[in-house]
């Protein structure tokens, strides 16, 4: 079997494993974990791909399962809990400086600082919340009173 009868063999089998097409999509398509990637990890040997009728063939895989779940209800895929952000390169570079003084990679440095920031911003949430029912909790009181 050649190598293009490989990728459409296995392309149908994860039709048939995902529901949604954008499950789908993703495992075919993404850029780091999808099949294209996987058996063409060279930039130029995907874009050559990219022009064969086996790709247009997984983009008619997609096409059927979105026919099959629809458009809006087939575009929520199960969420893979990455998200790529583009910083500018002086950024990324003070961010990896920082994690090599900290003794720790760039993502759990990049994981703490955020977590840190989520904290601070739902207690201030929390206190503005607090501070505002307090403030209405008085204006009832004074009318009722």
């Amino acid at each position: 079997m050649n190598l293009n009868a490989k990728i459409l063999e296995q392309a149908k089998q994860l039709a048939e494993q995902f529901k949604t097409w954008a499950d789908l999509s993703n495992a075919l398509f993404d850029p780091f974990t999808g099949l294209v990637s996987r058996t063409f990890p060279d930039r130029q040997e995907r874009k050559a791909f990219s022009k064969t009728a086996v790709c247009n063939a997984l983009h008619d895989l997609v096409q059927e399962k979105m026919t099959q779940t629809g458009l809006v209800e087939g575009a929520e895929p199960q969420k893979s809990g990455r998200f790529v952000v583009r910083l500018p390169r002086s950024m990324h570079a003070a961010l990896e400086r920082e994690a090599e003084e900290e003794g720790t990679s760039l993502n759990q440095l990049v994981l703490a600082k955020l977590a840190v920031q989520l904290s601070t911003a739902t207690t201030a949430r929390k206190g503005r919340r607090r501070a505002g029912f307090r403030k209405a909790e008085g204006r009832l009181l004074r009318r009722s009173g």
